[in-house]
């Protein structure tokens, strides 16, 4: 797993904590934890104080918080945050009633943990759910899921295709993938030209911002390039690129004919970001 965070929202007592991914470890936003367990309405002077009380847990601070970037409603923020042992530690010096069931909390998440380990499969399932309970809190409708789940089926088994013709550099990826964004969008720029045009940032994922359609004509390009890939036998990048270009020139027929018949184009500013979101990106762009 990459360095990179994945955020996920659990609920303890129908309160929202955040779980963070973070180089195969579960991390927790100290602010949440002191939150949900004190419901203080100022948690850093909570927190504050309550170093102030335990002096060593001050003193380990250090080792204890650990500042991760995460997608908040306002935007990319960097939060400290701990991992379950030190979560656990937190909890020893906040003196409230849901202490212990947190605690219960978080040995739950550690045997759910357990059992993704031994069964990758169960991850998958369960990792599945945890995605369309998001989307459908963000207000997508149920045939967006649909798609939305069916395009990462073929997302994984296109870069399965790549894995087995000896595409593995990081970089090789983001080119094929920039490929299929550049030829069927008809354009000299690459996914981020479109991430711009949503109003996306960096780590905000494109096709998570896209309509049925769109998706739908991004996985006409990669599934018809894997099979390009496995009918020829396309080894190593120049040979993949080329089955790439193919079918993303064919999905690029297929936007042009569709838009022809509804008379407007596919390709929108259209995001799914929420009003908070978009007014924290105004105020960062103002500046």
């Amino acid at each position: 797993m990459t360095d990179m965070t994945r955020l996920e929202i659990s609920l303890f007592q129908n309160r929202e904590v955040r779980k963070i991914w973070h180089r195969d470890e579960r991390y927790f936003p100290i602010h949440d934890i002191v939150f949900v367990l004190t419901e203080s309405r100022d948690v850093k002077t909570y927190i504050r104080d309550m170093k102030g009380r335990d002096r060593e847990l001050a003193k380990g601070w250090g080792k204890i918080s650990y500042p991760l970037w995460i997608n908040t409603r306002w935007g990319r923020q960097q939060l400290n945050c701990c991992n379950t042992k030190w979560a656990l530690r937190i909890v020893q010096s906040i003196a409230s009633p849901r202490a212990e069931p947190f605690k219960q909390w978080l040995a739950t998440l550690g045997n759910e943990r357990m059992d993704e380990i031994n069964d990758p499969e169960l991850w998958i399932q369960r990792a599945k759910i945890r995605a369309i309970e998001m989307w459908r809190k963000q207000g997508r409708g149920e045939s967006w899921i649909t798609k939305r789940l069916q395009s990462i089926d073929t997302r994984n088994s296109f870069t399965d295709i790549l894995k087995e013709t000896g595409i593995k550099d990081w970089f090789e990826y983001a080119l094929l993938t920039n490929k299929v964004y550049s030829v069927w969008l008809w354009i000299p720029w690459w996914a981020q030209w479109y991430k711009d045009v949503k109003w996306l940032r960096k780590h905000d994922n494109l096709r998570d911002h896209m309509d049925g359609l769109e998706i739908a004509l991004v996985d006409l390009a990669e599934a018809g390039s894997q099979k390009i890939i496995e009918e020829v036998g396309s080894e190593w990048f120049e040979e993949v690129q080329t089955a790439v270009i193919v079918w993303s020139e064919i999905a690029w027929t297929a936007r042009k004919n569709i838009e022809d018949k509804i008379g407007k184009p596919i390709t929108s500013k259209k995001n799914y970001l929420t009003e908070k979101q978009k007014e924290r990106r105004k105020w960062l762009d103002a500046k």
